[in-house]
């Protein structure tokens, strides 16, 4: 008699848990019982730059947004416009939001909409947080309508990698999130030499959410080092995010504007670190047919300068 109610206990106690975990489990991953907003959010999408619509610019300003998972509000992005009042463009490396949900997808658009950075092209690549996890880990449908971006990356590899081209840079997108396989990491590789021999005399820009040098101890892809560490040297500038720092090693930077958890650990010794959040802004520009960029790194706390780095082209 006793082993029964031991079983019936154990049984309610085990239920108990359950709806335990269903009632408290928004709260417990930071997503409140009630929608943000009720408007259909989906229907905004964010704008890319269509070379067309620049072309005429001999120079870019580019504003370059590390990891934010939701840590700015309007009056952040209100602040980044102020201070970035000539922005062209929006480069953001991923991790833009905390989870790849609805809810998450509202709270980024809540914010943004109205902002005064509203309506400016974007580039953007998928961080690891824009996808699901689990044993399957798919890139959110969500964000392949929020974000239109061009067709032309490699073939056969999951994921939204691909380039843009501008007047004199051309920006290349690296979704490293498939690379866990090897056959996506050589395919990806050989499309990205292909692209980057293609890109004649303009600059070449990589965006990647996992860095190539990371700033951390632990977090280090000896894979996708040896991978592409050769190819992406001959780059004028890669960007990447998913550290929570800053770390300039020519020409890799790493940038965190409003991520949490840093982790400021250098395993190589790099050019340039910080541990506070930043944002950078890179300048491009053709005078006298001699084209030039400039890459400056600023503190998101009080727009206060801590790096910069020049390319130029003969």
């Amino acid at each position: 008699m006793r082993k029964w109610i031991r079983i019936i206990l154990f049984c309610l106690l085990l239920a108990a848990g359950v709806v335990l975990c269903a009632v408290r489990w928004q709260a417990w991953f930071g997503m409140p019982a009630e929608p943000l907003w009720t408007e259909d959010t989906l229907d905004y999408v964010f704008p890319y730059p269509i070379e067309d619509s620049l072309s005429s610019k001999d120079d870019l300003t580019i504003l370059f947004l590390g990891d934010i998972h939701n840590g700015l509000d309007r009056a952040d992005y209100d602040a980044l416009a102020a201070r970035v009042p000539q922005a062209d463009i929006v480069a953001q490396v991923g991790d833009w939001m905390n989870r790849g949900q609805n809810y998450y997808y509202q709270w980024l658009l809540r914010e943004w909409t109205n902002s005064a950075l509203c309506g400016k092209p974007v580039i953007v690549c998928p961080g690891n947080h824009e996808y699901s996890k689990g044993i399957h880990k798919s890139l959110s449908p969500i964000w392949e309508h929020a974000f239109p971006h061009p067709n032309n990356g490699p073939t056969d590899v999951p994921g939204s990698s691909y380039f843009i081209d501008l007047p004199n840079v051309r920006f290349i997108v690296i979704d490293t999130n498939p690379l866990v396989r090897m056959v996506y990491l050589t395919r990806t590789l050989t499309w990205l030499r292909q692209i980057m021999y293609s890109a004649e005399d303009r600059f070449i820009v990589v965006m990647m959410h996992h860095p190539v040098l990371s700033v951390a101890k632990g977090r280090f892809n000896s894979l996708e080092y040896a991978t592409f560490r050769n190819a992406l040297g001959e780059a004028d500038l890669v960007i990447a995010g998913h550290d929570h720092s800053y770390m300039r090693r020519t020409p890799f930077v790493v940038l965190n504007t409003a991520g949490k958890h840093k982790t400021q650990q250098p395993i190589f010794v790099p050019e340039a670190t910080d541990s506070t959040a930043v944002y950078g802004v890179l300048q491009s520009s053709i005078i006298n047919h001699q084209s030039s960029m400039q890459l400056t790194v600023y503190r998101l706390s009080d727009g206060v300068a801590i790096d910069s780095l020049h390319v130029s082209h003969d």
